[in-house]
């Protein structure tokens, strides 16, 4: 088995892409570091790691030829640490990891995390909180712009119900403008903020979902977002959406993300090689 990592010329991926490949080349495996723009035309490796739905045309050239992506990106546990963030999220084939969501973890390392989990599901709320993607993710999916999507979504959603809706775009996308007949949530406002309340949230693949669980609030996951696998795929169903089980695909995802020092360790290695 060999694993390239193609990280950009930024440290911290400089510094993830070490990590990562001390970790794996501990377990026996062959390891390279290459930069984003310098790909080989020999492929003699079976896996390619990257960073985020920036690496677009890298993903699309490495799904033609047979290789695996292995993509990073910023953990559910947001803390930062350092240069970047001190938990990164790995999910292979995917931006999320829901083909190694394996529901037979244990929950000892979500609950080391430190999250708070509401007791249960809130069985109803007041506002419909829709939290948009960025271009990049736009472009990754091939999808048309962020805001003629929501514009979409928006009109999809008053045919079923008369709530109020928050329209949350991507914080970090700046492209971002108010749509008439939603509330722009924008300036820095919280996500606790706008969930504060909140009936159900919609989206195609924000992390807000997550965030969302944890406080007991469902979502309308219309793309391949994390909370997938235990939510409504549809907005017919706002008003009575689906509550799956929780805890087993926290536990899950206590697993699917690591700090530096445990990949460089090769603790975290020692999981992923199973998906692998």
């Amino acid at each position: 088995m060999k694993i390239v990592f193609f990280a950009s010329n930024k440290r911290r991926e400089i510094h993830l892409a070490k990590s990562f490949l001390k970790g794996a080349k501990s377990h026996g495996v062959e390891v390279e570091r290459r930069f984003t723009h310098d790909v080989p035309e020999e492929t003699d490796y079976q896996y390619a790691c990257m960073v985020g739905v920036k690496s677009k045309r890298l993903w699309d050239d490495m799904i033609s030829r047979g290789v695996t992506p292995i993509m990073f990106d910023k953990g559910y546990s947001r803390q930062k640490h350092g240069i970047a963030w001190k938990y990164w999220r790995v999910s292979v084939g995917g931006h999320h990891p829901a083909k190694t969501l394996r529901l037979s973890y244990p929950l000892d390392r979500f609950l080391s995390l430190g999250f708070k989990v509401s007791d249960k599901w809130r069985p109803s709320g007041r506002q419909i909180v829709f939290a948009g993607s960025s271009a990049k993710y736009h472009n990754f999916y091939g999808m048309d712009n962020p805001t003629e999507y929501a514009r979409r979504i928006f009109r999809t959603i008053r045919r079923v119900t008369d709530r109020p809706i928050v329209y949350r775009p991507k914080p970090s996308w700046g492209g971002a403008t108010p749509i008439p007949g939603s509330f722009f949530s924008k300036d820095g406002r919280s996500l606790a903020s706008d969930l504060k309340g909140a009936h159900v949230v919609v989206t195609h693949g924000s992390n807000a979902c997550f965030d969302a669980a944890l406080m007991g609030i469902p979502s309308i996951v219309l793309g391949k977002a994390v909370m997938s696998s235990i939510s409504s795929r549809d907005i017919a169903d706002i008003e009575n959406p689906m509550m799956g089980d929780r805890m087993p695909l926290f536990a899950a995802l206590g697993y699917h993300q690591w700090t530096l020092d445990e990949m460089s360790s090769g603790r975290a290695f020692d999981t992923i090689k199973d998906w692998l």
